[in-house]
């Protein structure tokens, strides 16, 4: 490793601490507030921060995932700001926070644009963030808007001219996590904790089909997505016609990637084909089909 890309981690991880801290301190709700505590494990020892979280007001049915919509300022120490441009050439950063939702936590999903390094108060960096606290991943009767650990941070840094010169990420495989010492925390609105009644999200099926003339048969694959990024499981059904006549029906399996796909032999007629894939849903999901058609 050379003492440049030694230095680009280092830095990427102090800075990202400093992101993490910065943009979570003051998400625009209303007032009152939650103090929160954490612990950032960093290349030159445990860093001790707090946050303050104010209140949000939810809507009473929310999907699993989907976000309450937020901005935060996002401060880097003076100290950071200086190693960054001195060392690394940075004359501006951008970043991303990305935390996935639980059961039982909140995520975020935050980002700030490009930024020059430098222009706050006493030679910090000062940026605005903008994203979501979103909403947990299991349907649930009562979800309390609850933070835990922060999640993945990446900062990308760029030239006076906006070309981009490298990026970090934090926490990376070589350091800790940012950690809630108390484990939980609410969002809450003075002494009242910010509630919702999270539901299944609704899903979207494409279906492909294609044919394939020399082996007479016809593949089908459907792609399986969610509104607000959480994973399908389960299973699709996949029907196939010759104009309305209905011929065969195949269940196949949604794979990590959201992908079902299964393969109808034995296609010779000629005619118009479609093949409808109606994926079931899940505990999380709810159902959703596609149509595509082929001629033979």
């Amino acid at each position: 490793m050379s003492l440049r890309s030694k230095h680009l981690t280092l830095v990427g991880a102090a800075g990202a601490v400093a992101l993490t801290i910065g943009s979570l301190a003051s998400p625009a709700f209303a007032a009152g507030a939650a103090s929160v505590d954490y612990t950032c494990v960093t290349p030159q020892g445990d860093a001790h921060a707090s946050a303050a979280y104010t209140a949000a007001t939810a809507p009473a049915k929310m999907a699993v995932g989907q976000p309450l919509a937020t901005t935060a300022p996002f401060t880097l120490d003076a100290g950071t700001t200086a190693l960054a441009v001195g060392v690394l050439g940075w004359s501006k950063v951008k970043g991303t926070i990305t935390t996935n939702p639980t059961a039982a936590k909140a995520g975020l999903s935050m980002s700030f644009p490009k930024t020059d390094l430098g222009s706050g108060p006493g030679g910090s960096t000062v940026a605005q963030a903008k994203g979501g606290i979103l909403a947990g991943s299991t349907v649930k009767p009562s979800f309390t808007f609850v933070l835990g650990d922060l999640g993945q941070v990446v900062l990308t840094g760029y030239n006076a001219a906006g070309k981009k010169l490298g990026s970090a990420r934090f926490p990376s495989s070589a350091f800790g996590k940012c950690t809630n010492d108390a484990g939980t925390t609410a969002l809450m609105d003075g002494a009242t904790a910010v509630t919702t009644q999270t539901v299944k999200d609704k899903s979207k099926t494409k279906e492909s089909a294609k044919y394939a003339a020399k082996k007479k048969s016809a593949t089908s694959t459907a792609k399986v997505t969610a509104r607000y990024g959480t994973k399908a499981t389960g299973k699709v059904k996949f029907t196939l016609k010759r104009g309305t006549h209905t011929l065969k029906s195949m269940t196949g399996k949604v794979n990590k990637k959201g992908i079902a796909k299964v393969v109808f032999k034995s296609v010779k007629k000629k005619g118009k084909y479609s093949i409808t894939a109606k994926y079931s849903g899940s505990s999380t999901l709810k159902g959703s089909s596609g149509k595509d058609t082929f001629k033979v």
